[in-house]
């Protein structure tokens, strides 16, 4: 019987030890979370990007920067819905505007580019 409790006993503790260990790395691998090919952890607040910021870009990530730009603008509109057509319009406006005032905030102008 003796012998039974020991294994048992044993079988308890590495279970333990095996959970904690899983647990462990959980926690390792969340505080190092994948970089995807980033290098930097610099944030960058769109409230601020300059129409040089955007111009300047390359042609994917002026794509994405602007549509960060146009969701948080509409998310201080609060106004949840639009089409996409109004999306191109605003774009494009906002585009063509910031070419010729690289030094205007790319966020101001866009907002004046959306429709209610």
């Amino acid at each position: 019987m003796k012998l039974k409790q020991i294994f048992a006993g044993l079988v308890l503790t590495g279970g333990v030890v095996a959970m904690s260990s899983v647990a462990a790395q959980e926690q390792a691998a969340e505080e190092q979370a994948p970089t995807f090919g980033l290098e930097t952890a610099e944030k960058i607040n769109v409230a601020q990007l300059s129409c040089w910021d955007l111009v300047t870009l390359g042609e994917d990530d002026r794509g994405f920067a602007m549509v960060l730009l146009y969701g948080f603008a509409r998310g201080q509109m609060d106004a949840p819905q639009f089409s996409p057509r109004d999306v191109q319009v605003a774009v494009v406006n906002t585009m063509q505007e910031c070419v010729d005032k690289p030094d205007a905030n790319a966020l101001d102008i866009l907002k004046t580019h959306i429709q209610p």
